[in-house]
C-alpha cells in the first residue's frame, strides 16, 4: 500500500493560506509573477509508518523583498503542520529545516525566487497490512 503523497498534501495545505498566489508542484508554463513551487526532494520511510518527506518549497514574486516575504509566511505555515492532520486525516508529527529561506533567483528568467527545504515526517496509515 502507498505513502502518502507529501507534495499534494502540502500544496492543498498551502493553498488556502497563500491564496491567491498559485501552489503547484510543477512549474507552469508561462510562470505566474506570484507563484510557490513544492515539490518532494528525497527522504526515506521510518518504520514502520511514518514517512520522512524531504520537500523544496521555491517562491516566486516579482522583487526580492516580496519574495523574501512570500517565503516566510510559507515558512510559518509549514512550521505550523508539526502536530496538525492533514488532508484524508494524515499525521504531521514533525517538522525540521533543512534549508532555511534564501534567495536563489531563477536561473531561466533571473527573477526574485526564494528557496527552503523542509522535512515533513508523516504517519503512514496505508502502508499498514491487516493481518491475513
Amino acid at each position: 500500500m502507498p505513502f502518502p503523497d507529501a507534495s499534494a498534501l502540502l500544496a492543498a495545505y498551502l493553498r488556502p493560506l497563500v491564496a491567491p498566489v498559485r501552489v503547484v508542484s510543477r512549474v507552469p508554463d508561462p510562470r505566474p509573477k506570484q507563484l510557490v513551487q513544492v515539490r518532494r526532494v528525497g527522504g526515506a520511510a521510518i518504520w514502520p509508518v511514518r514517512d520522512g518527506a524531504l520537500m523544496d518549497v521555491w517562491c516566486w514574486d516579482p522583487d526580492d523583498a516580496s519574495a523574501m516575504a512570500l517565503a516566510l509566511g510559507v515558512r510559518a505555515h509549514v512550521w505550523a503542520l508539526a502536530g496538525t492532520t492533514l488532508l484524508d486525516g494524515v499525521t504531521c508529527y514533525r517538522v525540521q529545516e533543512f534549508l532555511a529561506p534564501r534567495m536563489d533567483d531563477d536561473p531561466v528568467t533571473n527573477s526574485p525566487r526564494v528557496w527552503a527545504t523542509y522535512r515533513l515526517e508523516l504517519r503512514a496509515d496505508n502502508v499498514i497490512s491487516p493481518a491475513p
